[in-house]
């Protein structure tokens, strides 16, 4: 699969998911990989990964379409990470998960060449890259202006303004210390009617006590509020100021009603203490294949839709989003849904969650879980494993709070027979952490 540089090796430190990482250490390092184009039918790729470095110099990532020679033939995506935006100085659990969505590759494309590159560095230096996935999604990013690389240029907000002091991913994001909201309407009019969409975006907090509410609007010809909202996002105030970097989100609306011709995109953060602020970067909205397909996804109804093993859930000023978190117990356990699938056959499904450990007691806590996607039948028997992540997180000792890690993942295709998916999250005994829960997502991107 994968093609490097001498100095960039394999390695346990750190994982993210299962038990190596990618290490990119001392001076000039790249790696790539191939990818495929093949029955992809011209497809926008959805890319995401996650990075913790120290030191981390100059960093970029690329898409290069290339022909059935491997000439390159054009560029679908250039991200440029500055110097330390993945760097972990507090020793934390942060760590920080990307996303972003290539153009449509030219119909000559036959491989999409995934490249990451790391500028010279010195010694103590390192970036350690873990769980890379690159899929086809319905659209490119509809969103213009998505990492305010121009400013505030078809961005509503009049107390927001650009700032050029450490973005999450180029030269720029959108910055307010006073609150308010930040907006952009969207056209859908030249997409299907009733389709879905899947939301992302990167946020950053300044300060203890940040609530950010994201909410998607649909609008009629005349610009008025047509059906329930698209999405609604909360996030409590005490979860963006204690994530010691910026916190990314990847959601899926619900369908777009009838006479919907655009997508409000609102973003209404909480900034009222003196010193504090708020920074938004890297939006994006792009059509997918269904709405979230999970009930209950951040536990706003407790376990409704849910079962519960050695697990409940507790109200949370820190959550992930919304006001609840499921909580598995430091002696081990388990949550799991079923989710009824349609037509799912011969398809991949999208997985996205917060995961964050919690210390039970006054030492830092360490915390292994897995996370499943099994296939079941019409009569609830396994017939097939989608997805299988092994996760690891800590909480040090010493730390006010630990910090939420996004999971990203897509599924095998499911098999044929397959009427419904179950969802399964736990985790080994041990270690005095709890495990928390929050924001489940499951549904597909085409």
């Amino acid at each position: 699969g994968w093609t490097a540089s001498d100095n960039v090796v394999a390695g346990n430190e750190l994982p993210f998911e299962g038990t190596q990482v990618a290490n990119f250490l001392t001076g000039v390092a790249f790696l790539f990989q191939d990818v495929s184009l093949e029955g992809l039918c011209n497809s926008p790729l959805f890319l995401s990964f996650n990075v913790v470095s120290n030191e981390q110099p100059k960093f970029t990532v690329e898409v290069i379409w290339l022909d059935i020679e491997r000439d390159p033939i054009g560029t679908g995506l250039r991200m440029f990470i500055p110097p330390n935006t993945t760097d972990n100085p507090n020793a934390s659990n942060a760590r920080v998960t990307f996303f972003n969505i290539t153009d449509r590759p030219p119909k000559e494309a036959a491989y999409a060449r995934l490249l990451f590159s790391k500028a010279f560095s010195e010694e103590d230096s390192f970036v350690s890259l873990d769980q890379v996935v690159l899929v086809p999604v319905k659209t490119g990013n509809l969103v213009n202006n998505p990492g305010f690389e121009a400013g505030l240029t078809d961005w509503s907000g009049p107390t927001f303004q650009p700032n050029f002091v450490a973005p999450l991913e180029g030269v720029a994001d959108a910055f307010t210390s006073t609150g308010g909201t930040l907006s952009q309407d969207v056209p859908i009019d030249n997409q299907p009617a009733n389709s879905s969409y899947v939301l992302s975006f990167g946020a950053f907090a300044q300060g203890i006590s940040v609530p950010l509410l994201v909410r998607v609007l649909w609008l009629d010809q005349g610009g008025n509020t047509i059906g329930p909202p698209g999405l609604n996002i909360d996030l409590p105030i005490g979860t963006l100021g204690v994530q010691d970097n910026y916190l990314t989100y990847l959601d899926l609306t619900g369908p777009a009603p009838a006479g919907a011709v655009t997508a409000r995109i609102l973003f209404n953060p909480g900034v009222t203490e003196e010193d504090s602020f708020f920074k938004l970067d890297q939006v994006i909205l792009a059509r997918a294949g269904t709405a979230n397909l999970v009930e209950n996804p951040s536990f706003e109804n407790g376990e409704e839709g849910w079962t519960f093993v050695n697990a409940l859930v507790e109200g949370s000023i820190d959550s992930y989003e919304g006001a609840s978190v499921a909580i598995i117990d430091v002696d081990g356990g388990v949550i799991f849904q079923d989710v009824p699938l349609a037509n799912a056959a011969g398809h991949c499904f999208l997985f996205n969650c917060g995961l964050k450990v919690r210390r039970s007691a006054l030492e830092s806590a360490f915390s292994d879980a897995l996370v499943k996607v099994l296939w079941l039948d019409d009569r609830g028997r396994e017939i097939g494993v989608g997805l299988n992540l092994v996760t690891f997180g800590f909480a040090r000792l010493g730390g006010a709070s630990s910090q939420w890690l996004v999971y990203t993942g897509i599924t095998e295709q499911a098999p044929p027979g397959t009427a419904a998916a179950r969802i399964q999250i736990s985790k080994l005994s041990g270690s005095s952490a709890f495990l928390e829960v929050d924001k489940v997502v499951f549904g597909r991107l085409v």
